[in-house]
């Protein structure tokens, strides 16, 4: 495989290829630096890393590839964790599982320490509840399913019951609404009516002009109905009189 790049790379040394492998022009004359012995190839393998290299990646970014990760020294702590003794060992214990037996250090080191176990106890007695209290938790919380459940199910019948009546109730809103569309209707139409007979012509009603004569029609309606809810009531005051007068001399005869 070695052996067919130097010959690709030899062939295309003074022409371009694709921006994937993004090949570099080299001229001919230069490309017997190249040109190794076939037998040997495989043991020269780092000639040949930037033509295998397609990846692109920044050097920052390829020393993070776990082929080319290099564990640190186990005495090597960061800045940030040196103050703190916690800290240091989470960062060694994550550098353990990260490199393994490259990272050169005393597993026994990271094991918990008893007070650490002290703390994880203290944390199962606070936080973790007994087996038998889950146990009672999860038979009240299905026991308060199933009566919302029964209670759910008693109320769907209930109501079952009053669909007929809800239905019927539905239906006399439909009419009334109906009704009261068409009351809406007639007066529109009598108020277009009324516009037309006074100018002569359509006008919309939301116009001036019509505004205007509407409001004036009101008003003499409105002063209509005053004067005969007056005249009705002195009609009835006489009447209420008249009956009177006729009391007082049926009362004076007797």
């Amino acid at each position: 495989m070695a052996a067919s790049l130097v010959q690709c790379r030899i062939l295309f040394a003074s022409t371009n290829c694709c921006k994937k492998h993004r090949l570099t022009l080299v001229p001919t004359r230069h490309a017997s630096k190249f040109i190794v012995d076939y037998r040997t190839v495989d043991d020269e393998e780092e000639p040949f890393e930037d033509l295998r290299d397609v990846s692109r990646l920044s050097e920052r970014l390829k020393t993070k590839l776990p082929k080319n990760a290099e564990a640190p020294e186990p005495d090597m702590i960061p800045p940030t964790y040196a103050r703190d003794q916690k800290r240091t060992r989470t960062f060694q214990r994550r550098m353990f599982a990260k490199f393994g037996e490259k990272y050169a250090i005393n597993p026994a080191k990271l094991w918990p320490t008893q007070e650490e176990i002290a703390k994880e106890k203290l944390r199962d007695i606070f936080y973790d509840i007994p087996l038998e209290e889950s146990f009672e938790k999860i038979r009240i919380t299905k026991e308060e399913k199933e009566e919302n459940r029964r209670k759910s199910e008693e109320l769907i019948e209930k109501n079952m019951q009053k669909m007929d009546e809800w239905i019927k109730a539905f239906e006399n809103r439909k009419i009334v609404a109906a009704q009261r569309e068409e009351k809406s209707a007639a007066k529109k139409k009598l108020v277009e009516d009324q516009l037309y007979d006074h100018f002569g012509y359509q006008i919309s009603a939301s116009s001036t002009k019509a505004k205007d004569y509407l409001k004036e029609v009101a008003e003499k309606e409105k002063k209509a109905k005053k004067i005969q809810f007056q005249l009705m009531k002195q009609e009835k005051e006489k009447a209420q009189l008249k009956e009177l007068l006729q009391r007082e001399a049926e009362e004076e005869i007797k």
